[in-house]
């Protein structure tokens, strides 16, 4: 099935007191969970246990405690410094409107009136010749197609519950807020694009439309037969919405120099755009945000300085080539001229690291003013990003 569009759709730290037990336990590590899972810290923390809990020692005991906490800690390689900001966390409150309900509730053959009274509640939907006969005949072939139909009513057992995305979006946007106090809430909606994967989500003038269709999970019948490739059907899941939702704002908070046309400008616009989910999703995994499955993430990590040594050993950071755009921007199943273990758009997740890193060198600085810088070499000279080979 081949994506189909809509005519009418439109979008006009805390100090740890090491002989303290209690407030060892009330401190809010961040990393505990993680850490706890490493069987190293499990395996020595048994050990004191046993050692020192039924001596005199007890409160080296709790002191090994918190070291071995502090230890396990600064060996994460991969945590990440968020913006400064004083304003504390709010929770903020969203309605999702169910457009692909209402529409596809409309009887077929009285289309102009059951439109008529959803144009006030869905206006975004509706352009201004929403009601000439074409389009009106367009979108009837739309609702009425079996195929159509069919994703229709898996969407609706995919999302009969819609609270979850709710919830994360809730959270996303409390943790924007806590950066941009001044940012809009938009008003969220949610319909069926007809498996339109160039525009998942759609952003702009305080709305969102949330193409439900395109999150069914990687496994999803209509997938299978379509056209979408199978590298972008793995991230068509319920778990990719809300970063696919949060990286369509980026898109208005990010700026760029579009006068100069250099593969760095594009690495590092793209990276800042990933630090905007580090910002806004924190808790959500780094291979989800950027796209890949966990095995290239892990592939990426492991080849970070030999990466890095192709750009600089091939002199192709300022080059203005759309070959390079296309190669290292662009999404694709994997790197030509690379293995095959290698993802697509590896100048982004470079470009995520170098935005990483000036972040940490930044510590004063706010989200507002990194999105708006505009000095990318900058932004690489300041971070000092030289992975090792």
């Amino acid at each position: 099935m081949k994506a189909v569009s809509i005519e009418c759709v439109q979008f006009a730290d805390s100090k740890i007191v090491k002989n303290n037990f209690e407030n060892v336990v009330k401190y809010k590590f961040t990393c505990f969970e993680k850490i706890w899972q490493h069987s190293d810290f499990k395996r020595l923390i048994l050990q004191l246990q046993i050692f020192f809990i039924m001596t005199p020692f007890r409160n080296l005991f709790l002191t090994s405690i918190v070291f071995c906490l502090f230890f396990f800690s600064c060996k994460n390689k991969d945590t990440v410094r968020l913006p400064e900001t004083k304003a504390a966390f709010e929770k903020t409150n969203l309605e999702i409107h169910r457009y692909e309900q209402a529409l596809f509730s409309i009887d077929p053959n009285n289309l102009a009136k059951g439109l008529e009274q959803l144009q006030p509640q869905f206006g975004v939907f509706f352009n201004p010749g929403w009601n000439d006969t074409l389009n009106l005949l367009r979108l009837k072939d739309f609702i009425t197609d079996p195929e159509i139909g069919a994703v229709y009513r898996l969407t609706q057992k995919e999302f009969k519950d819609i609270s979850p995305l709710k919830t994360e979006l809730e959270k996303a946007f409390s943790q924007l807020r806590m950066y941009e106090p001044n940012f809009t809430i938009p008003v969220v909606y949610t319909y069926i694009s007809g498996l339109d994967i160039e525009t998942p989500v759609i952003y702009g003038d305080s709305a969102m439309a949330i193409g439900l269709d395109l999150f069914l999970g990687k496994d999803a019948e209509p997938y299978k037969h379509s056209d979408i490739p199978l590298y972008k059907v793995q991230r068509l899941t319920p778990q990719h919405l809300p970063a696919a939702c949060m990286m369509a704002v980026s898109e208005s908070m990010v700026k760029i120099d579009e006068s100069k046309f250099e593969l760095l400008n594009e690495m590092i616009y793209a990276g800042k755009q990933l630090y905007f989910l580090d910002v806004t999703l924190p808790q959500t995994p780094d291979y989800i945000k950027i796209g890949y499955s966990e095995q290239q993430l892990d592939w990426c990590k492991e080849n970070e300085g030999n990466i890095w040594g192709y750009f600089i050993e091939n002199q192709i950071l300022y080059s203005p080539s759309k070959d390079f755009y296309k190669k290292f921007i662009i999404d694709a199943p994997f790197t030509s001229g690379l293995p095959k273990e290698s993802p697509g758009r590896l100048g982004a997740w470079v470009g995520w690291q170098i935005v990483r890193a000036y972040m940490k060198k930044q510590p004063d600085q706010t989200l507002d003013a990194l999105m708006q810088n505009t000095d990318f070499q900058e932004i690489l000279q300041v971070s000092k990003y030289k992975p090792k080979k």
